[in-house]
């Protein structure tokens, strides 16, 4: 079972301007925020200056909502940390997660199921079984998960939020807004019920354009107990976001909004060069040099694609000289590449580059380089006669 579940974290309130004024309650999240009171005059890189040490110590602090999420559902997790609240027994949310619970709502009419939803098969027990807002539902062929109906009557389930805003902040982080329903502020007057969790799920997609099929599976990215969110993990740059948000309560929840508009952080710039060359493992073969060429992953705000190896000698003809350029692509996985068939005392030009690709472009790092005198290879190995296996071939990945 995982490991105890905390709604808030024994750190002090944090408090701008007036000490006794608290403004930033620290909330339980997975690597999620401070729930913070937005006003028109709130200056944001002000407050991240004033409080930076509570920002570092924050997301060790809201790791155990992850830990339950690994397990659960988060609408599920969510839903007992409301009906356990801030100060329950140690036992609490394991014994809310482990029980059977009816959710609300009612399973579709039999008529309506499509082939899909009725297949012959027994997939579940209870609504506990089901994820999210899935009811475990009977029909004449089995028993299986299916979305309910009649959400929208149940007045005790907060209402699902609308008009989700973003506001793009520097450095990629994003301010999240949404608004809840008048019909959500009338059920809590009457039903006493105010304590709510929001959830806010993301997917996105790398690539200079917008693509719906080829966006990532929602995950949980951030849980409030307020109509705002700061994301304060940085996106990724030159990558496509969508966000969605729900509601939740001790009763349950009507589901997830309507998608914000999908909008791409910035784009990317090229990888950087890559670092560190370094030869090992020299050898002779046959009269022929062979050795091993590293180097270390640079960094890139996309992922890189393959390595470019050069490595180049002077050629000297009885009227001008040459230079011969050899070349290889090594995959993204390898950081290292064996040269074959070196001539024992020359002196090669050697030089890695970055490639990544985003869409039709390729972002190219500038080459790190090398020189090595193959006449000095003995300090890069011991001299070892072998016999080839591939005498034609001019390199190999190691």
């Amino acid at each position: 079972m995982p490991h105890r579940f905390r709604r808030f974290c024994s750190l002090p309130l944090l408090t701008h301007g007036n000490p006794s004024t608290p403004l930033m309650p620290v909330a339980a999240g997975r690597s999620s925020y401070i729930a913070v009171k937005l006003s028109i005059d709130f200056a944001l890189p002000a407050i991240f200056k004033q409080w930076w040490l509570w920002w570092l110590l924050l997301p060790g602090c809201l790791a155990s909502w992850t830990k339950y999420i690994e397990e659960y559902d988060s609408i599920r997790v969510a839903r007992c940390d409301v009906r356990c609240g801030g100060n329950y027994p140690d036992d609490c949310m394991e014994n809310c997660l482990a029980s059977n619970y009816t959710k609300p709502g009612y399973c579709p009419d039999k008529a309506s199921m499509s082939p899909f939803e009725a297949v012959c098969l027994i997939a579940c027990v209870d609504d506990s079984r089901c994820p999210d807002l899935a009811k475990c539902c009977r029909h004449d062929c089995g028993v299986t998960c299916m979305h309910p109906i009649g959400l929208d009557n149940i007045t005790d389930l907060p209402a699902i939020p609308e008009n989700i805003q973003i506001r793009q902040q520097k450095n990629n982080f994003v301010l999240l807004t949404w608004h809840n329903s008048k019909a959500q502020h009338a059920d809590e007057s009457t039903t006493g019920n105010k304590d709510v969790r929001y959830l806010v799920e993301e997917r996105h997609l790398l690539g200079p354009r917008y693509l719906e099929s080829r966006l990532s599976p929602w995950t949980i990215r951030h849980i409030s107990t307020k109509s705002h969110a700061t994301i304060r993990e940085r996106l990724k740059t030159g990558h496509w976001y969508q966000f969605r948000v729900a509601a939740i309560n001790a009763n349950g929840s009507r589901g997830y909004s309507e998608s914000s508009r999908p909008f791409k952080t910035k784009e990317p710039r090229n990888p950087k060069e890559p670092q560190n060359l370094t030869l090992s493992d020299a050898r002779l073969v046959d009269g022929k040099l062979r050795i091993s060429l590293r180097w270390i992953k640079p960094a890139s705000d996309v992922p890189i694609t393959y390595y470019k190896v050069f490595w180049s000698r002077l050629v000297h003809g009885p009227t001008n000289d040459s230079i011969l350029v050899y070349h290889r692509t090594v995959l993204k996985d390898k950081t290292c590449y064996e040269l074959k068939n070196l001539e024992p005392r020359c002196q090669y030009f050697l030089q890695v580059q970055a490639v990544a690709l985003y869409g039709g472009r390729r972002l190219l790092s500038r080459k790190a380089s090398k020189v090595f005198n193959s006449t000095d290879y003995m300090a890069y190995g011991k001299m070892k006669f072998q016999p080839a296996l591939l005498p034609s071939a001019t390199g190999t990945f190691c």
